[in-house]
């Protein structure tokens, strides 16, 4: 049967080309998804009869510029060669936002070279009121997605001049819900270390090693792109990053602007000194044969005790190297590389340090007496330590329920929303949620993290004299173990060691061994 369709003059059956297009690179990607218009279009072509020849046509490109969708341009001219005579689109907007196209297709409707245009939520005629009307919708395209870009970059710029910034926050940050601003995370304090390591020669591949041990990552929003929610690690390309950017000595640079968040946050905690900032960049430029670690064409070389060996002049970690002397023997040294420090000699054999340590070690000795003291002791840490745990728990709880009831709201309030209400209120709405569902994730991490810490008093108990009984023999122990092996039980005994001028050790000994500590009648002059 012959079909009139009522904008052509042809007496066949007009044939018809679908057209779907979804942006993925601005604000307007919130529009129908490509299978949605397609899935509108194909029943609209059902419903009124209309020949739909090939398949439909997906593009994900902006249409605010011309020139910029190559399967919009191959459609124009497979329409004047005459392979279509129409085009079915969901909307006037999925064919053009800017000025030139628009007026294309208009000039084309004009000169009948595309003789029908088929819209299932926009009715059109094709006469003088039909393409006055069609130029009205593809001008308004244009002045709403002009209008939400300057929207959106206007309030981007206001909230840069306020120290705040859009995107993926900061490694080592995370940003308040309530005023916008950069906050420390559960990631700062590695972020930090990670600073210190560099500043101390450290490579990049050891640092993205230590980050990697203390599980520094974040996860991810579900957002449009992403369904599901992601584990993201620092890779190597972002940890070369992080050390170039001045936002962590409080310098945030967006689009070309910078401000100084230490002058519009007074609460903005920096993660380095700007002097330690430049030190990291002259150091990235000037690498120097003792500012990184030595390594042999067979492997890499172990040095035990970094990071654990601090400077007490100056505070800052010292740097670890080896030596050969004279007689072929390699040394182990520990060296103050901080130029301002006024330590004098800068460096000090590591021997020298652990015969320090082994006679600290040697005069950790219990009789009965002191042993049941410190279990009595060890009772009253446990229990003021399960106090302020469970404490902390009850906290996390009330604030995920509190989490838990706000989605709840906002997911209501969505469910509410029709065909009427504006996507940008959706879409804030939809934002909101996600915002709220990420403080969740957060807030389930940290009660995870005290539920874990929340442990049988008298487990702990049964574990900690197990390792009293073992004192006795620390001394022989570290005397006794190959480096990797005096690395890994010095740092399960000390917090850290420090020299000073005089090469004096400083140490203070971490739980239980310092609950202990007290009772010995050490001779050692220079517990911290």
């Amino acid at each position: 049967m012959l079909i009139t369709n009522g904008y052509g003059n042809s007496k066949k059956p007009l044939r018809y080309v679908i057209y779907a297009r979804k942006s993925s690179e601005d604000v307007e990607a919130q529009a129908k998804s490509l299978p949605d218009q397609i899935a509108d279009c194909e029943e609209y072509a059902l419903r009124h009869n209309l020949k739909v020849v090939g398949k439909p046509i997906q593009e994900s490109k902006s249409a605010k510029k011309s020139g910029n969708r190559p399967l919009f341009t191959q459609m124009l001219k497979d329409i004047e060669s005459g392979k279509f005579d129409g085009i079915i689109a969901w909307h006037p907007d999925r064919l053009a936002r800017n000025m030139l196209e628009a007026g294309m297709i208009v000039d084309m409707v004009d000169n009948d070279v595309i003789k029908d245009l088929q819209f299932p939520t926009h009715p059109f005629t094709n006469n003088a009121s039909g393409k006055l009307n069609l130029n009205i919708q593809f001008a308004l395209s244009k002045q709403y997605s002009e209008h939400l870009s300057e929207s959106v970059q206007r309030g981007m710029d206001s909230n840069l001049e306020q120290g705040k910034s859009s995107g993926v926050p900061k490694w080592g940050y995370t940003r308040s819900e309530i005023t916008g601003f950069y906050e420390p995370n559960e990631n700062f304090y590695y972020i930090q270390e990670g600073w210190k390591m560099r500043l101390e020669g450290s490579t990049i591949a050891e640092i993205l090693e230590y980050w990697r041990a203390h599980d520094v990552h974040r996860i991810t929003k579900i957002t449009r792109k992403n369904k599901t929610k992601r584990r993201i690690e620092i890779s190597d390309k972002m940890a070369t990053s992080i050390f170039r950017d001045p936002f962590y000595y409080g310098i945030l640079v967006q689009s070309g602007t910078s401000v100084d968040l230490r002058e519009l946050n007074p609460n903005f905690k920096p993660m380095i000194s700007e002097s330690d900032y430049n030190a990291v960049q002259e150091l990235t430029r000037n690498r120097t044969r003792r500012n990184v670690v030595k390594y042999k064409q067979k492997g890499h070389i172990f040095l035990p005790f970094r990071q654990f060996i601090k400077c007490r002049e100056c505070g800052r970690y010292m740097y670890i190297s080896r030596s050969r002397g004279y007689n072929g023997t390699y040394y182990l040294n520990a060296r103050c590389e901080n130029k301002e420090c006024s330590r004098k000699p800068r460096a000090v054999r590591v021997k020298v340090i652990l015969e320090e340590i082994y006679k600290a070690l040697g005069e950790l000795k219990f009789d009965e007496k002191d042993y049941n003291r410190h279990l009595k002791d060890l009772k009253e840490y446990v229990d003021v330590k399960l106090d302020k745990l469970i404490i902390e728990k009850r906290s996390l709880l009330g604030a995920k329920r509190r989490k838990q009831a706000k989605i709840n709201e906002y997911a209501t309030t969505y469910s509410k929303f029709d065909s009427m209400t504006p996507e940008i209120v959706k879409q804030k709405v939809r934002e909101q949620i996600e915002m709220l569902q990420e403080d969740l994730i957060n807030i389930e991490q940290e009660l995870a993290k005290v539920e874990s810490q929340i442990i049988d008093p008298e487990g702990l108990k049964m574990n900690q004299e197990k390792f009293l009984n073992s004192l006795n023999m620390l001394e022989q122990q570290m005397r006794a173990r190959n480096p990797v092996g005096k690395d890994l039980l010095a740092r399960e005994i000390f917090l850290n060691w420090e020299i000073d001028q005089q090469n004096r050790v400083f140490y203070r000994y971490k739980d239980p061994i310092e609950l202990a500590h007290k009772y010995i009648k050490s001779t050692f002059g220079a517990p911290d």
